[in-house]
């Protein structure tokens, strides 16, 4: 053998012994999850229809919410996006993972340019879906810095897709939720300050996404997230100030990338769409403790008046703003059982969801979750909503704009969820 098949010899064994080195170290460290969750819904109107209480989950009885598995590789970090900074030293060496979901169910606030365009969920009302997939990593920049890229769920708000999936402790969700992002294609990174520990632990998240939810922007502009988070020094207390910005008016008739905030301008002047929330979290002890979410939210108006066939607000002509407020308030009675409260308020001055009427918006919810063994969650709960202005909100078919015919509504509701981690 001469010199030159010889060094090229030796260089193949080097790397088939460093793949199957560096292939078995990683595929040690791939953890594979899965969650499923079932639960039953009802109002008190002769209606089916349960929105806004339930969200995705429409219709009065029984839903497959999700069937899911998650393939993820963790990463050593002091900082995660859409988390946070976290105490102690910073790692010195730069790592990476990565994050793929699979998931069937009701539970499918889709992805356009992605989801919506798998024949497998034509006609369904449970849908396949691909929420989130992405890489993450960290470098050792600064007292900490990390990264992530490709699809993920939102951080911006208090009910977020993760890292607890489901959102929270509750089976139906917040008006806040109602208004804000659920997830984003694009590149956001973290990075810790050099902060002295006595004054907390201060982190900032840049990022740059193709709108909400969107793997294609029909406008081609992009959007920025921008989050301010501090933790204290003792870690109980959080303080997370979050903020989307960006031009979302909708392009050559396609509305369906920008709901439900739908703005066209007819001369192509781009209109700006923005939302900031803050959320206040505190640990009082081992039983109690407790988040407070304020929420406003603006969409420019545009020039292009909707058809007779459309809901009032299916088109935002003039500048729209909501806000609104809401605490939760978690109790551990037992090591298996919480007993959680939400109370909210809520505003929407301009009927600009193309979903609801204008108006003010109260709710009140109150649940426990139960855990009867270590990886089943059962949760039954109940919630009351009333609602003052011009419109109709609960009852009825959507949109309730158009369809709606009660002012206030009780919802009962169980579900079920199994986790597990293999």
């Amino acid at each position: 053998m001469n010199k030159k098949n010889n060094n090229l010899y030796f260089l193949g064994i080097f790397i088939s012994l460093f793949g199957h080195a560096a292939w078995g170290s990683v595929l040690e460290d791939i953890k594979f999850s899965t969650r499923i969750q079932v639960g039953a819904i009802s109002n008190d109107s002769g209606s089916e229809n349960v929105f806004p209480s339930g969200f995705l989950s429409l219709d009065e009885g029984i839903n497959v919410n999700r069937a899911e598995l998650i393939v993820e590789k963790d990463f050593k970090t002091n900082i995660k996006p859409r988390i946070g900074p976290f105490p102690g030293a910073k790692p010195e060496q730069a790592d990476w993972g990565f994050e793929f979901d699979l998931r069937y169910g009701k539970d499918a606030a889709i992805t356009f340019g992605l989801d919506d365009e798998l024949d497998i969920n034509d006609g369904n009302e449970r849908l396949y879906l691909l929420p989130q997939w992405f890489l993450t990593g960290y470098l050792p920049i600064a007292d900490g810095f990390s990264w992530m890229v490709g699809s993920w769920f939102t951080p911006v708000g208090y009910e977020i897709g993760a890292p607890v999936d489901p959102p929270t402790s509750f089976y139906t969700h917040s008006y806040a939720f109602a208004y804000q992002p659920v997830k984003h294609v694009g590149l956001l990174s973290s990075i810790k300050l050099p902060v002295d520990n006595s004054l907390g632990i201060v982190s900032v998240d840049l990022g740059i996404v193709q709108g909400w939810n969107n793997l294609q922007d029909n406008n081609h502009d992009k959007t920025i997230i921008f989050n301010l988070r501090w933790r204290s020094e003792d870690f109980r207390t959080w303080l997370d100030f979050e903020n989307i910005m960006g031009y979302e008016q909708s392009e050559d008739g396609v509305t369906d990338q920008t709901r439900p905030f739908n703005a066209v301008s007819l001369d192509a002047e781009k209109l700006m769409r923005r939302t900031h929330t803050m959320t206040l979290t505190h640990r009082f002890n081992q039983s109690h403790h407790m988040a407070l979410n304020l929420l406003y939210g603006f969409q420019e108006g545009g020039d292009l008046v909707a058809d007779a066939n459309n809901p009032p607000g299916f088109l935002i002509t003039e500048d729209s703003h909501w806000y609104g407020v809401n605490l939760n308030y978690y109790t551990q009675l037992d090591h298996d059982k919480q007993l959680g409260l939400r109370a909210e308020w809520f505003r929407d001055e301009q009927g600009a969801h193309a979903l609801l009427p204008e108006g003010i918006y109260k709710a009140v919810t109150v649940n426990l979750s139960w855990w009867p063994q270590q990886h089943l969650r059962v949760r039954p709960e109940l919630r009351y909503d009333q609602y003052s202005g011009p419109g109709k909100p609960y009852g009825g078919r959507l949109p309730t704009v158009f369809f709606g015919e009660e002012q206030e509504q009780w919802v009962a509701s169980l579900d079920a969820t199994w986790f597990y981690s293999l």
